[in-house]
C-alpha cells in the first residue's frame, strides 16, 4: 500500500469511529426549551399538576401567570443525559397538561436530576433521565407546598 492509500484508509476507521461517538455526544446534552417548549405553543398549557412524595401532597395551577412562572423557571435549564442518580431527598412529580389533556410527565428531585417523557413522542430522544447542568432553584417548586 503506497502511503496515500494508507492515509485515506486511516482517515475512513477514524471517521468510522468517531461519527457514532460525536453523535451520541450531541444527543446527551439538550434543553428543557428543546425538550418542552419546542414542542407546544405554552399558551396551550391548560394547568401544571405538581406531587410533592415525600408529604403525598398535590397542587394544581390553573392561573396562567402562575403557570407562566414555573415553566419561565425551567425555560433555561441545561441538560445532560445521565443514567447515575443521586441519593434524593425529596421528589416531586410534574404534570403539564397541554388543551386540558396530559402531554409531559417530569419527575424532578432536589440532587438536579429531571426525568423527562413527552407522552406524545415516545422515542429515546424525547424523553430521559437529565441531570441539570445549568441553575435551577428548586424552591420555586418546593414554595408550592408552604
Amino acid at each position: 500500500m503506497n502511503m496515500k492509500k494508507r492515509y485515506i484508509f486511516l482517515v475512513l476507521i477514524f471517521l468510522l469511529i468517531e461519527i457514532p461517538v460525536i453523535i451520541n455526544l450531541y444527543h446527551s446534552y439538550n434543553s428543557f426549551e428543546n425538550l418542552v417548549l419546542d414542542q407546544i405553543d405554552e399558551t396551550e398549557i391548560t394547568s401544571i399538576e405538581i406531587e410533592k412524595y415525600s408529604v403525598d401532597e398535590k397542587v394544581v395551577i390553573e392561573d396562567p401567570k402562575e403557570i407562566e412562572k414555573i415553566i419561565y423557571a425551567f425555560s433555561d435549564v441545561k441538560l445532560r443525559r445521565s443514567s447515575a442518580l443521586d441519593k434524593s431527598t425529596e421528589t416531586y412529580w410534574i404534570s403539564i397538561i397541554v388543551n386540558n389533556s396530559l402531554r409531559f410527565g417530569m419527575n424532578l428531585t432536589d440532587t438536579n436530576f429531571l426525568y423527562v417523557t413527552d407522552l406524545d413522542k415516545k422515542d429515546k430522544y424525547n424523553s430521559g433521565n437529565f441531570r441539570m447542568t445549568s441553575d435551577f432553584d428548586v424552591n420555586c417548586i418546593a414554595s408550592l407546598f408552604k
